[in-house]
């Protein structure tokens, strides 16, 4: 963390000071969550002052996207990966599930996004933002287009929509930690009735399904 406390002058500089800074910050999310998340502790763990990460990110919620939007291209990239060849509708819902999941602060920045983290950012970075999603959803789109045989916009209906579904299921885990507790049977039935992987991927087969029945 040296380098981090010596004045980035040339662009290459600025650039690499940028990432030093983000990849300390994702280290720190993963270990302290949205909430626990404060520029103070950031600055302190990075062993700068604060006024260092203002010459780079004005808000908090300004790195926190920032995060978001590299998570994002690197889910994005694994989709496709994954989508080369045609696949079974079921297996594709699946797929969209689980590689969102696989990285643990995807789903944790999502669920705020809209109703948070958006709220507290320029609307240049909105704009900036909003078009960088587009452009990662339209890639899926491109790929699930040829493997699961659709039209282009019903390909891009797809993806947007499971996207709004995957962010609105997520809600559902946000409760407290239960792991280790002796609960009720009934109790632990409604639990897991309500998980976001079971929502998801019910509801995603029938959003594919009612799209591909409209063909």
């Amino acid at each position: 963390m040296a380098e981090l406390k010596r004045r980035a002058v040339t662009d290459a500089q600025k650039q690499f000071r940028r990432q030093e800074i983000l990849d300390g910050a994702r280290a720190y999310f993963e270990a302290a969550g949205y909430e626990g998340f404060t520029m103070t502790q950031l600055a302190s763990r990075l062993g700068i002052v604060k006024g260092t990460l203002y010459l780079y990110f004005p808000t908090k919620e300004a790195i926190i996207l920032a995060l978001y939007a590299r998570a994002l291209e690197d889910w994005c990239e694994a989709v496709k990966v994954k989508l080369a060849a045609p696949i079974a509708g079921d297996d594709f819902i699946q797929l969209f599930y689980d590689t969102a999941t696989t990285d643990p602060i995807l789903i944790p920045i999502l669920t705020r996004l809209e109703h948070v983290i958006e709220h507290n950012i320029s609307v240049e970075l909105l704009v900036e933002a909003k078009r960088h999603f587009q452009a990662c959803f339209a890639g899926i789109a491109d790929k699930t287009q040829s493997a699961l045989g659709l039209a282009p916009e019903q390909a891009r209906e797809l993806i947007l929509t499971l996207g709004v579904l995957l962010s609105g299921a997520s809600q559902s885990d946000q409760g407290p930690s239960l792991e280790g507790e002796e609960l009720p049977q009934d109790v632990l039935d409604f639990i897991d009735s309500l998980s976001s992987q079971r929502i998801f991927v019910t509801n995603g087969r029938r959003i594919l399904a009612g799209i591909r029945g409209g063909q």
